[in-house]
């Protein structure tokens, strides 16, 4: 064996894109330095976003709100993404369909959030996907994706996961890529269940001959190695027992009678050892050729080169060069053609230390508590740290501490793996011998490369579909009294509740585009549009934001929504707010085209001209003239088709964009005052998310008429009309029992007790807060997650005892 002290020739600090945005068409690689080369070429400007989101808490009952504080990092070395202002959130029910998505305004990569689950909500495994417009680019490898646990009314909670027909299914893969005659191989399996989870599993493999060659046993959720040296002219296979006692016989992949390996032994926590390994006819067909190593670890590429003078080559490097996270060690030809590939991963103690510290261990019951928190670095330093707090009822949150989804997971590892993870936090919880060896046996199994090599060297792409986001864009289109489009119109867009005026001139089609505008949820804005001699004979017409197409119907079986509220079919024709040259309200364009999910109409329009006012009652005045529609009590209910899971519960009520307690009765309204009534189902009605789950009743007040509010003594060519902005958060209700116990009043049963999403620490990286306890006692658990401004992350669990 020759040990080989190989220098880095080169260290490039700059974050890996998946693609090329040069001007011109690259050429394909021919040679190791080219591929240094382009390394050094691609642009810093293309690194990835991702998103984490922290939850109050694991598990959620209908009628919680979900409580979430959003990070959103750029780069690798994970600081927060100062390029993307805006966030897409989505919720999606257990039928993979769109329920309800928000935006969220990104300040300095973080934002707040929640969602609001009906009382009426089925139970299931929800899931909420989070997500950029610049994360587009690279499809949806880096969009936050988690499933949540919802227990509804009409579920039974905790069901088991369902069992598909089949048999376990069980894979092998070797170490590096290759599996070569004569070269001891480590080879890493992973047993499947029909459930999709890990299957313990042990067996024996056996040689052609049926002669015992090693046995074997999974260590940590189905996976394991077998460590072999084959032979040539020999096959393997290897009789397996699962743990239900079930019995298989599995053929190996079939070993090379030439080629080389890439081993990585990542057991020692201070070295991480490589060795490069040719079998004897490999050697001697590339004899003194030269071969080159490429390490990329947290944006950061280091490349080695040297020349095959030996079969066995060694590298040692010392881990503390590198970040906590995965490393991508890759063997390329001296054509520049990559050979092998290993990807591990580096545990070092670099992560941000969070201490909390409570000002007692034992507390009495809706006592008040205060909690005070110090950050430290790597070095010892305070670090000036965004974090989020959530404290739960651990007796009424179940937590199984493995199965949890942290900042630390989530950043770390299962953003860059592919396929789902199961236990994520065993990595991190506690960090022993055995966790690090099992990590590295995920990595053989589920461990791949953030960028494809081939796609990577003979990229010809010139540029990138998706700009990042930081606001709103409004369009729209200006005629004449005639219907001509007005060329070179000045356009002048004022929020009607005061602030500045933004003015631009259309262009020759008389369209208009405000972009990146930046407000909160229901603004109201005035357009106004002159001509290009300033006269005001105008038409203005404003359309919504187009969706972003790459979310395909495929991703969903649900109907596909665009991401501002709206819950049109993709193919059919958006709605448009216009007013004419007078100001005077003209009728909305209701599309009753037939949709996606269902072979009739989902929206009827009733106008005054058709409600009867006898009696004064509104309903009185709607009796018999909204089909599939009763009326009980004054509380509207849908007889036909609706979402069977969903069926049961009282419609939405949304009078003039205010929606309504549930189970209001419209009798509190007079027939003489309305000026139309909407009705929303199915698709139409998820452009309210979960609440419009029963249908949706609209409201418009005769002083409020039609879908855009004009007033009547606007002069022409002017335009009113509310826009969907950034979603605000609610905030967390925390109750104060100061100066007296409060026994006879209502009781508390919550199960989140504090969420605080906004603590910041100071410049000596201290931080505090207070917040009163439950009725409940036995173990109350705080978790604090977060990140600072160099971009280190942390996360810290406390616990507290209330008697």
């Amino acid at each position: 064996m020759k040990k080989v002290a190989l220098a880095l020739l080169c260290v490039l600090c700059f974050c890996m894109p998946v693609f090329s945005q040069n001007d011109k068409p690259v050429s394909p690689v021919t040679s190791l330095d080219g591929v240094i080369s382009r390394l050094q070429t691609l642009s810093a400007d293309k690194a990835i976003e991702k998103a984490y989101l922290h939850f109050d808490k694991s598990h959620y009952n209908a009628g919680d709100t979900v409580y979430f504080k959003a990070y959103v990092t750029l780069g690798e070395q994970h600081e927060l993404s100062k390029l993307s202002g805006v966030l897409h959130v989505d919720l999606i029910n257990p039928a993979d369909s769109l329920l309800q998505t928000i935006p969220l305004q990104l300040v300095g990569g973080l934002a707040t959030g929640d969602f609001s689950l009906p009382n009426t909500l089925p139970g299931g495994t929800y899931r909420i996907r989070a997500y950029t417009k610049w994360m587009l680019n690279n499809g949806q490898v880096n969009f936050f994706d988690r499933q949540i646990n919802i227990n509804g009314r009409v579920y039974t909670a905790n069901k088991p996961l369902a069992v598909k027909t089949g048999k376990a299914d069980i894979q092998f893969f070797s170490e590096g890529g290759s599996f070569v005659n004569g070269i001891p191989t480590r080879l890493a399996f992973k047993a499947v269940g029909t459930n999709g989870l890990g299957l313990n599993v042990k067996g024996v493999v056996v040689d052609n001959t049926n002669a015992e060659v090693t046995k074997f046993e999974s260590k940590h959720l189905g996976m394991g190695l077998i460590f072999i040296t084959a032979e040539a002219g020999k096959t393997y296979k290897a009789n397996l027992t699962y743990a239900d006692g079930t019995k298989a016989t599995v053929d190996l992949p079939k070993a090379d009678n030439e080629g080389i390996t890439l081993l990585v032994n990542n057991d020692n926590p201070d070295k991480l050892a490589i060795e490069i390994n040719a079998n004897k006819a490999y050697y001697l067909k590339n004899k003194n050729k030269e071969i080159g190593v490429i390490i990329y670890s947290a944006g950061s590429v280091r490349s080695v080169k040297a020349v095959l003078d030996n079969q066995v080559l060694d590298l040692n490097l010392n881990k503390k060069d590198f970040k906590t996270g995965v490393v991508q060690v890759t063997l390329f030809s001296s054509q520049g053609e990559p050979l092998n590939e290993r990807l591990v991963f580096i545990q070092n103690p670099d992560l941000l230390t969070i201490t909390p510290t409570s000002n007692k261990l034992v507390y009495a019951a809706r006592e008040k508590v205060h909690i005070s928190i110090n950050i430290r670095n790597k070095n010892g330093e305070a670090a000036k740290s965004y974090l989020s707090a959530a404290i739960v009822d651990a007796g009424r949150v179940p937590i199984t501490e493995d199965d949890e989804s942290t900042i630390l997971s989530n950043l770390l590892l299962t953003s860059d793996l592919k396929g789902a993870i199961e236990q994520p936090n065993y990595y991190f919880a506690n960090v022993t011998n055995d966790t690090r060896s099992n990590l590295d046996i995920l990595m053989l199994t589920q461990g791949y490369r953030r960028f494809e090599w081939k796609q990577l060297l003979n990229d010809t792409k010139t540029g990138l579909a998706y700009s990042s986001e930081n606001g709103f864009d409004l369009s729209g289109l200006v005629k004449t009294a005639d219907g001509k489009i007005v060329d070179g119109g000045i356009i002048t867009l004022m929020p009607q509740a005061g602030g500045p005026l933004l003015t631009q001139t259309t262009g020759h089609d008389g369209s208009f585009t405000f972009r990146n505008l930046v407000y909160e949820d229901k603004t109201r804005f005035v357009i106004q549009a002159k001509t290009a001699e300033g006269k005001n004979n105008t038409s203005i017409s404003v359309y919504p934001a187009p969706a972003l197409t790459t979310i395909k119907p495929g991703d969903f079986t649900g109907p596909v929504k665009d991401l501002n509220n709206r819950g049109y079919d993709k193919t059919a024709e958006q709605p448009v707010y216009m007013a004419d040259v007078n100001g005077r309200v003209l009728k909305e364009v209701i599309i009753n085209d037939r949709r996606v999910n269902d072979g009739k109409l989902n929206t009827e329009v009733l106008g005054k001209e058709n409600l009867k006012d006898n009696q004064g009652s509104l309903a009185n005045g709607l009796q018999g003239r909204l089909n599939g529609v009763i009326l009980r009590d004054g509380i509207p209910y849908l007889t036909d088709k609706v979402d069977p899971a969903m069926q049961g519960g009282p419609m939405l009520i949304i009078v003039d964009d205010t929606a309504l307690p549930e189970g209001t009765s419209i009798d509190n309204y007079s027939a003489a005052d309305i000026e139309s009534v909407s009705i929303l189902k199915n698709t139409d009605a998820a452009i309210y998310g979960v609440r419009g789950a029963n249908g949706v009743m609209i409201l418009k007040m005769r002083k409020n008429a039609g879908s855009v509010a004009i007033n009547k003594s606007m002069s022409p060519g002017l335009l009113s009309f509310t826009a969907n902005g950034f979603y605000k958060a609610r905030t967390f209700y925390s109750p104060v029992y100061e100066g007296f116990q409060q026994t006879g009043n209502k009781p508390d049963t919550r199960s989140t007790i504090y969420w605080n999403p906004d603590v910041m620490t100071d410049k000596d990286g201290n931080a505090s807060f207070d917040f009163f306890n439950a009725d409940s006692k036995g173990t109350y658990r705080l978790v604090i997650e977060g990140i600072d401004e160099a971009g280190n992350i942390g996360r810290s669990v406390f616990t507290y005892k209330v008697q």
